[in-house]
């Protein structure tokens, strides 16, 4: 059973620490696209892909953590965790929507 513990454990970290890299890198990459116009809401929409994606490996990571701890607390932290990454993914996609419509030509007066 120590074997299960060890392996499940070490996944969790892997997956704590791919999702800190994933974050990292992608706020990095971000910040390189900021010059020029436009670059405040490229750079948003950048820093919140990388950041929902890191997001996954965090649940992925407090989900490992309930299997090895099943307590209310581990339950706790992964519903936060999961209502954060659908929170963020809930705000992209309605900025997505305000940039498209800030894009189109608005019809003017008849």
């Amino acid at each position: 059973m120590s074997y299960y513990h060890a392996v499940v454990d070490g996944l969790r970290v892997f997956s704590l620490v791919a999702g800190s890299i994933v974050i990292c890198v992608g706020i990095g990459a971000a910040t390189l696209e900021a010059p020029g116009a436009g670059g405040r809401g490229r750079v948003a929409r950048r820093m919140g892909e990388h950041v929902a994606l890191g997001l996954e490996f965090f649940i992925g990571a407090t989900i490992l953590n309930l299997i090895l701890n099943p307590t209310w607390g581990a339950v706790a932290t992964t519903t936060l965790t999961i209502v954060v990454r659908k929170l963020l993914t809930l705000s992209l996609g309605l900025s997505a929507e305000e940039g498209r419509d800030a894009r189109r030509p608005q019809p003017g007066p008849r």
